[in-house]
C-alpha cells in the first residue's frame, strides 16, 4: 500500500509542478502553463499553397548554370547553357574535351536525377570535326517530385524562422500530409498586412547594376514602355526592368543588368540607422561576396548599383568610390519595414511562390467567449457525472470523484510538459473523457456488485470486480487509443487539439480508474475491514443495509 500512495502522490505533485512552475515572461506560481490554441485566445490562422511547378522551374534555371561550372571544373568546354524551365529540360552546347566523352561525365554527376541525349556529335557524317558536342538534359519525374517536395519542406522551415522573429508565441506551423499546402496558426497576432507581408514575399535579395542605352544615357522612365523605347523596342540580353519607387506615390521603372550578388553572399544583415537617424538596413557580405563588389564597383564608378529586394528596387546608388565588405542599405523606411526586409533577407528567399488560400482572423473576444462557454460547459458536464457518481454508488461513488479529480490534474499536467495547445475541440475531447474515465469504474462497480449478490466477501468481490473489468477497459481504451492516434495523424488545425486531449486522458483515466481506485478501495478495506460495500444507490434497500 506505501508503494500505492507514494507513485500517486508522486504523479500528482509531478503534474501540479508542470502545471504552474514559473517561466521565464512571468517568474510567479499562479499562472497555469497551457498554451492555449487560435480559437481560444484569438489570432491568424491562414492556409497557404506552395508553388511547387515554380520551384522545380526555378530548378531546372539554376541547374543549367550549375550544370556548365561542373563541366567546367572538370576541364571540360562549354559554349553554352541555357534552359525551358517549363520543359524541365537544360540544352549544353559545344561541349568539348579532348580525349574524354562529355556524356560519360554528365551521367555520373547527374544521371541519377536527369535523362541524357546527345543530340549532337562532335564527328558529323562526314567525318569532319565540330567544335563540341551539344546535349538536352530532361529532368526524370523522381528528381522533379523530390525537388517539390524540398521546396515544401524549405518553406515551412523559412516561414517558422520569419515568423519566430516577429516574436508571435507559439506559432503552430505545420504541413499538411502529403501535399503542397501549410497550415498557419497564430495565436494572439493581429498585424494581418505584417503576416502577409511575412510570409508571401520571397526574400530574394539581389544586387544588380544600371543598363544603359547606346548613347549611355539613363534609360530610367516612368512607365515600362518609355525604358523599351530608349532600348529601341526590345531590351538587351539579360536586362529587365523593376518598379522603384523613387519618392512616395511615385514609382519609376528601372532597367538593370544580370545579378551579381544574392543573399547568398551575405554573412549578416541587421536594422540600424543611416547617417540622418532614420532606420536603415545593415549588409555585411562574406569574403567573396565582399571581394566581388570591391572588384565590380571600381570598375563601375560613378554608374548606379542597384538593391533589388523580391523584384521591386530599394535603392540605386551611384557608385562614387569602391565599396567594401559593408554597407548600409538607405530609403524610406519604417521602423517595422526594416525589420521585417532583414528577417526575410535573414532566414533566406522562399524556393517557390506562396499563395494565401484560406484567411481568417479571430478577435481576443471571441476567442475569450470560447474559452468561457468551453470552461462553463467541463464545468456543467463535470458536476452532472459527479452527483450521478455520488448517489448511483455511495461510498464508491465518492471514490470515484476522488480519482476523477485526480484524473483532471494529471490531464492539465500532461498537456503542460507535452507543449500541447488546448483548442475548443480540445476541450470537448476533456469533456468527453470525464465519461470515460467514470465508464471504466462503472463497469468495474457493477461487477463488485454482481459479486456481493452471490455472497462473496468484500475483499474477494474488489479483487474479482478489478481483475475481470480490467480486460473489458483496456479493450475499449486501446482502440479508442488508435482511433484518436489515427486522427493526430490525418487531421489538421484544432481538430489535432481533440485528438491529443482524448489520447492523454485515456491514458491518464485508465490509471486514476483502475490503479487509484483500487488503492481507494484496498486501503479502506485494510483499516475498516467491513462485512459489505457501500456501492448501492442512495435509498436503495441494499444501501440500508449497510
Amino acid at each position: 500500500m506505501r508503494f500505492r500512495w507514494t507513485f500517486i502522490a508522486i504523479c500528482l505533485l509531478g503534474s501540479l509542478f508542470v502545471l504552474f512552475r514559473p517561466q521565464e515572461k512571468d517568474n510567479t506560481w499562479t499562472t497555469p502553463n497551457i498554451k492555449l490554441g487560435l480559437d481560444l485566445q484569438g489570432g491568424i490562422y491562414m492556409q497557404l499553397e506552395v508553388d511547387v511547378e515554380d520551384a522545380a522551374q526555378q530548378y531546372v534555371e539554376e541547374q543549367a548554370g550549375t550544370i556548365k561550372t561542373t563541366l567546367e571544373s572538370e576541364n571540360f568546354t562549354v559554349a553554352a547553357a541555357d534552359s525551358e524551365p517549363a520543359k524541365g529540360i537544360v540544352k549544353l552546347t559545344g561541349v568539348s574535351k579532348e580525349g574524354e566523352d562529355p556524356q560519360e561525365t554528365l551521367r555520373k554527376f547527374y544521371g541519377d536525377g536527369w535523362n541524357i541525349t546527345r543530340t549532337s556529335s562532335d564527328i558529323d557524317s562526314n567525318n569532319k570535326i565540330n567544335p563540341g558536342s551539344d546535349f538536352t538534359l530532361t529532368m526524370r519525374s523522381t528528381e522533379k517530385s523530390r525537388v517539390e517536395n524540398e521546396a515544401v519542406e524549405q518553406t515551412v522551415y523559412k516561414i517558422r524562422n520569419r515568423i519566430d522573429e516577429l516574436g508571435v508565441t507559439e506559432p503552430v506551423i505545420n504541413r499538411a500530409m502529403n501535399s503542397n499546402r501549410i497550415i498557419l496558426e497564430l495565436a494572439g497576432a493581429d498585424d494581418v498586412q505584417r503576416v502577409h507581408n511575412i510570409v508571401k514575399e520571397p526574400g530574394k535579395l539581389e544586387w544588380r547594376m544600371m543598363a544603359y542605352t547606346a548613347s549611355n544615357a539613363n534609360a530610367t522612365a516612368e512607365t515600362e514602355a518609355q525604358v523599351l523605347a530608349a532600348f529601341g523596342g526590345q531590351l538587351p540580353t539579360g536586362v529587365r526592368i523593376f518598379p522603384y519607387e523613387v519618392s512616395p506615390g511615385r514609382i519609376m521603372y528601372v532597367p538593370l543588368k544580370e545579378v551579381l550578388l544574392t543573399s547568398q553572399n551575405l554573412s549578416n544583415v541587421f536594422v540600424t540607422t543611416d547617417r540622418n537617424g532614420l532606420p536603415a538596413v545593415g549588409i555585411a557580405l562574406n569574403r567573396e561576396g565582399g571581394n566581388r563588389l570591391n572588384e565590380i564597383s571600381g570598375q563601375n564608378i560613378g554608374r548606379q548599383l542597384a538593391v533589388v529586394l523580391d523584384k521591386k528596387v530599394l535603392t540605386a546608388p551611384n557608385i562614387r568610390e569602391q565599396i567594401g565588405h559593408s554597407f548600409v542599405i538607405e530609403g524610406s523606411f519604417s521602423q517595422k519595414e526594416a525589420q521585417d526586409m532583414v528577417i526575410k533577407i535573414r532566414s533566406g528567399s522562399l524556393p517557390a511562390e506562396v499563395r494565401i488560400l484560406e484567411e481568417r482572423v479571430i478577435g481576443p473576444t471571441l476567442g475569450r467567449d470560447a474559452r468561457n462557454q468551453g470552461a462553463i460547459s467541463a464545468g456543467i458536464g463535470l458536476v452532472l457525472v459527479i452527483l450521478f457518481m455520488m448517489y448511483w454508488y455511495s461510498r464508491a461513488g465518492l471514490y470515484s470523484v476522488f480519482a476523477l479529480v485526480m484524473n483532471l490534474i494529471l490531464m492539465a499536467g500532461m498537456l503542460s510538459f507535452l507543449g500541447a495547445v488546448l483548442t475548443l475541440p480540445g476541450i470537448a475531447g476533456f469533456i468527453l473523457t470525464i465519461g470515460m474515465a467514470v465508464d471504466a469504474n462503472v463497469l468495474v462497480y457493477e461487477r463488485i456488485r454482481e459479486e456481493l449478490r452471490i455472497g462473496s466477501i468484500p475483499g474477494t468481490a474488489v479483487d474479482i470486480g478489478f481483475k475481470t473489468a480490467f480486460v473489458t477497459i483496456m479493450d475499449a481504451n486501446i482502440t479508442t487509443f488508435l482511433a484518436a492516434f489515427i486522427l493526430l495523424l490525418m487531421a489538421t488545425g484544432p481538430v489535432k487539439g481533440f485528438a491529443v486531449m482524448l489520447m492523454i486522458g485515456i491514458v491518464s483515466s485508465i490509471f486514476t480508474a483502475v490503479f487509484c481506485t483500487r488503492t481507494f478501495f484496498l486501503s479502506y478495506l485494510e483499516r475498516k475491514k467491513p462485512e459489505t460495500l457501500s456501492i448501492w444507490p442512495i435509498g436503495s434497500a441494499a444501501s440500508r443495509n449497510n
